[in-house]
């Protein structure tokens, strides 16, 4: 499940007021933009990415109108919009969404590769599977909020099964969010409880759940994020390969002359995987372990698969 992310190290009004600095082409446009997008930056973070109270930019009255009346004289290709502003429009949006895709030497190319490449994590904040994240996700879409196209608070690192089952939703039809934000909502509590069902040879179930002291509007929340980003089925899968792997590593530890004792055991696999997020997949899982007597006394005890 999701961890909790510091906001990026770079400051998101300052990288854009570089990138608007760069501008060439529709300069008079960004120079306009530019100072209620830095309010919008900063009403974004103060309200935590809460789409029920933001709304996209109207684009239209940036656009200067000798620059409307110059593109009505301009010949209209099959695919345009009939319409001078409109197409105006359409262009400046694609300008605003393309700054996410800068080239080497522009900004911020660097800054959106170190948060790609060097976050540091060893797992996706939003779903808490292992492996290191390689993208970025547009927590408002960028082709309904381009104007944040590019800005930092605005994306977060995820993996790519997560970015794909998210999508462009955020909200839901009344407008309220539908995906923990990692930057701003309190997610750094455990959120998932995990129940491990006998027998413990082969369990016959892995059950999730969110814990009953979690606040309600939060409770409402993960479980809209668990669902968007199928958490369950994919949590499940890996709890099966994990346990597996565990059956085996008690199995060699019985050989040992002195073996320690189940409790002991995962409860320092907890401690190394809970320093990043309790909500990790690992965490999850041997939280489950550990909190479950029965099954500590059947790894110290129980008739282990022959087939490990």
């Amino acid at each position: 499940m999701v961890a909790k992310l510091n906001l990026p190290v770079n400051d998101s009004v300052q990288v854009i007021r570089n990138i608007f600095a760069e501008r060439e082409h529709y300069k008079e446009f960004y120079e306009a933009l530019l100072p209620d997008l830095e309010e919008k930056i900063l009403t974004y973070i103060e309200l935590g990415a809460d789409p029920s109270r933001m709304t996209p930019f109207d684009l239209s009255p940036y656009i200067t109108r000798q620059r409307i009346a110059s593109e009505a004289l301009l010949v209209v290709k099959p695919n345009d919009h009939p319409d001078p502003l409109m197409r105006l429009i359409g262009k400046r949006k694609k300008s605003l969404i393309g700054l996410y895709s800068p080239e080497k030497d522009k900004q911020p190319y660097n800054i959106l590769e170190d948060m790609r490449r060097k976050h540091g994590l060893l797992f996706c904040p939003s779903c808490g599977e292992p492996g290191k994240p390689g993208t970025l996700d547009h927590y408002f879409p960028k082709d309904a909020y381009p104007e944040l196209a590019a800005v930092l608070t605005n994306l977060t690192p995820m993996c790519s099964e997560c970015q794909g089952r998210k999508g462009t939703d955020f909200q839901d039809e009344h407008g309220n969010k539908i995906f923990i934000h990692p930057y701003f909502d309190p997610v750094d509590q455990v959120l998932i409880s995990l129940e491990i069902c006998e027998p413990y040879s082969s369990p016959s179930a892995f059950n999730i759940s969110v814990p009953d002291d979690i606040e309600q509007s939060l409770r409402i929340l993960v479980c809209t994020h668990i669902d968007g980003v199928d958490f369950i089925e994919r949590f499940e899968e890996f709890c099966r390969s994990q346990y597996m792997t565990l059956l085996s590593n008690f199995s060699d530890e019985r050989l040992d002359p002195d073996p320690d004792t189940a409790s002991r055991i995962i409860r320092r696999f907890l401690r190394n995987t809970e320093g990043q997020s309790v909500n990790r997949w690992e965490a999850i899982f041997y939280r489950g372990v550990l909190n479950n007597p029965d099954l500590l006394y059947y790894l110290d005890n129980g008739e282990l698969p022959q087939f490990l």
